[in-house]
This record gives structure tokens, C-alpha cells and sequence, in this order.
């Protein structure tokens, strides 16, 4: 996938993401072709091809754009702490949650444990007690269990409220739920 900074590409880039979002008004997102989409955006085959080289991609590269994900050069989030991940977890949901509601709706929620494995990814000086091949273990887990987390609000609520997912997601991620 493309992450350059050349002007032309990157209005490329959203052109063609632009043009995915109102087909994905339409229809299924399996149900949109390459060519369909190329043809909708004005954007030739072989741009497409360089800019993402699959579908899959542009829903990526708009959900790593969007508020409150993080980015493994961050600074801000190396050392977090548990509710501070909850909170960022519930904004990031809160303020894609259109996004993710179609994610979930086109059976891609691939897509997000990947985006969200990124993350948490880039949080390992977060945990403790683990050595380094067990954080690998860790992220794994809690992306998994983050990405059914959103499955389910999802599912269950038309509105998100971000209190709620931050308290739910903290209860989840901390192990409380658990008898000692």
C-alpha cells in the first residue's frame, strides 16, 4: 500500500475511497469489482494497483487515518496504561463507528483485529510481567478479544456511548470479570 506523500497519488488514494464508500451504499463490498471501482473513481487499474493493490487495503488505509488509532511511531502511547488504552480503545470506536459498523456488516473484521493488532503492537511497553515472546502472545489476544469487543457493541447498540465502551473494555482487558 502506498505511503508516500506525493499530492497526485494521495488524491488518488481518497478518490478511490471516496468511490468505495458510495458503492458500498449499493452493495456488498464482495459484490464490487475492481474494474467497477476504478471506472467509478476515474482512476486507472494500474493506479489502483500501485496505490493499494487490493480492496481490502483502501478500508485499511482509511481506518489507519482515522482519529484515535495508533501508529507504531507514536510517542504518546508506548507506556500507557490500561485505562488510558480503554479510553483511546472507545473514542476510536465512537468516532468510526459508521465505518466500523460497515466492516462488521461486510463480514471484514479481519480487517480490523489487523489494525487493531497494529496497535496494541505498538503499546508493548504497556505490559508487564511478560517477557518478550509472550508480548507477541498478549497482542494477539487482546486484539482478538478487542475486535469481538467491537463486534458485539456493535450488534447490540445503534448509538455508542463512549463512557460505557471504556468502562466495558477495561473490565474485559483487566481480567476483574475472573474469580481469584
Amino acid at each position: 500500500m502506498y505511503q508516500g506523500k506525493n499530492p497526485a497519488a494521495l488524491n488518488s488514494q481518497q478518490m478511490l475511497l471516496d468511490s468505495l464508500t458510495a458503492l458500498l451504499k449499493e452493495k456488498n463490498f464482495k459484490d464490487i469489482s475492481i474494474s467497477e471501482l476504478c471506472n467509478h473513481s476515474g482512476i486507472s487499474r494500474q493506479t489502483f494497483y500501485s496505490l493499494f493493490g487490493n480492496k481490502q487495503n483502501i478500508l485499511l488505509y482509511q481506518l489507519e487515518h482515522a482519529p484515535y488509532v495508533k501508529q507504531p511511531e507514536d510517542d504518546d502511547t508506548s507506556d500507557m496504561t490500561l485505562e488510558e488504552i480503554s479510553d483511546r480503545f472507545s473514542k476510536f470506536v465512537v468516532s468510526n463507528y459508521a465505518q466500523l459498523q460497515m466492516i462488521m456488516d461486510n463480514d471484514l473484521n479481519d480487517l480490523l483485529n489487523k489494525l487493531i493488532s497494529q496497535a496494541m503492537s505498538a503499546c508493548q511497553q504497556s505490559f508487564i510481567n511478560l517477557v518478550n515472546d509472550e508480548k507477541n502472545y498478549a497482542v494477539s489476544f487482546m486484539a482478538a478479544g478487542i475486535c469481538s469487543l467491537t463486534q458485539k457493541y456493535i450488534e447490540e447498540h445503534d448509538l455508542p456511548n463512549q463512557e460505557e465502551l471504556t468502562r466495558i473494555s477495561y473490565k474485559m482487558m483487566s481480567g476483574s470479570i475472573y474469580r481469584y
